[in-house]
């Protein structure tokens, strides 16, 4: 998806924007004579927030998964289209896409809190919301450690410290007891693949790399210009792994087929091309546990035999 790069707003909606942007402007004012804390965001940019933020719009899936998780949800006055769970995620106002959020759409939402994400919120809209004195927080987790410190942080800038914390530990022994289990087995080669239509693969520097380490595994995927490369039939038979790591998507229910037609590869020979829904192993949030412990099962079946997330 393309990032825009300028947001023009008709001008039949310009009154409407501007007493949004008045409205937001008053509510961050009021929020900051009660009282607020400084916290510093996955850019490194210091931003102040309000304590216990009451309208918080979330531009990142994986956070509002995070802030119904932390049970805070009551507080989220909207969220992206692309933020599907839980499915009462899905009935609060929508703001735009993942990556193209709309700046009239939030505004108007009159927010003390956004969230974003350092690879997807378009910088200019980041700037245009803080011009209306609006603050965003932006996260970037990019593996389990990165993700745990971000539970426990959005718990903290959220005013729900103790709930971040018990999210934020549970990850942790997941994490803790998975490694225990692969400590000392040998370390399958691994493809987890992020589509396959055309292939899509996650490489060095992605969460997903974290995760089949963690897991016990080795990534084929070296580590090169893109952290999710596009491969062709040669890169793949090349690396022939051991194991396929494929996830549904709408409109490909059974993506582990298509590599049916490389009958040559270890994986598909041995019957391991394995299927792990996306959001547990893509999005990093409290499912992520979930992910972790199917993807070592994946890689391990005889060191985790039990059915189940």
């Amino acid at each position: 998806m393309n990032s825009p790069t300028r947001y023009e707003l008709p001008l039949s909606s310009r009154a409407l924007f501007l007493r949004a942007g008045i409205l937001a402007l008053m509510l961050a004012a009021g929020a900051s004579a009660a009282g607020a804390a400084v916290w510093t965001d996955a850019l490194g940019r210091r931003v102040e927030v309000p304590d216990r933020p009451g309208r918080i719009v979330s531009l990142v899936p994986s956070v509002t998964e995070v802030l119904y998780a932390l049970g805070v949800q009551d507080r989220v006055a909207g969220v992206t289209r692309f933020c599907t769970f839980p499915a009462e995620a899905q009935s609060k106002p929508k703001v735009g896409g993942y990556a193209d959020p709309s700046l009239e759409a939030i505004v108007a939402l009159a927010p003390d809190l956004v969230f974003g994400s350092a690879d997807a919120t378009p910088p200019l809209l980041i700037d245009r919301l803080e011009g209306l004195g609006i603050p965003v927080y932006v996260v970037y987790p990019r593996s389990l450690a990165s993700t745990v410190a971000m539970l426990r942080r959005v718990g903290r800038v959220v005013g729900a410290a103790r709930a971040g914390e018990r999210l934020a530990a549970g990850l942790e022994r997941t994490v803790a007891e998975v490694r225990d289990r692969v400590r000392d087995l040998p370390r399958p080669r691994v493809l987890l693949c992020v589509m396959v239509e055309p292939l899509v693969v996650a490489g060095p520097g992605t969460l997903a790399h974290d995760l089949i380490a963690t897991a016990g595994g080795r990534n084929v995927v070296p580590a090169g210009p893109s952290r999710y490369p596009t491969w062709g039939p040669e890169s793949l038979l090349a690396a022939d792994p051991d194991v396929v790591v494929v996830s549904p998507h709408p409109g490909q229910p059974a993506p582990g087929r298509l590599f049916d037609r490389w009958p040559e590869l270890k994986a598909v020979a041995a019957g391991r091309v394995v299927e792990i829904p996306a959001d547990w192993i893509h999005r990093p949030g409290p499912r992520l546990a979930r992910g972790l412990r199917a993807l070592a099962r994946a890689i391990h079946p005889d060191a985790f035999p039990e059915e189940g997330p």
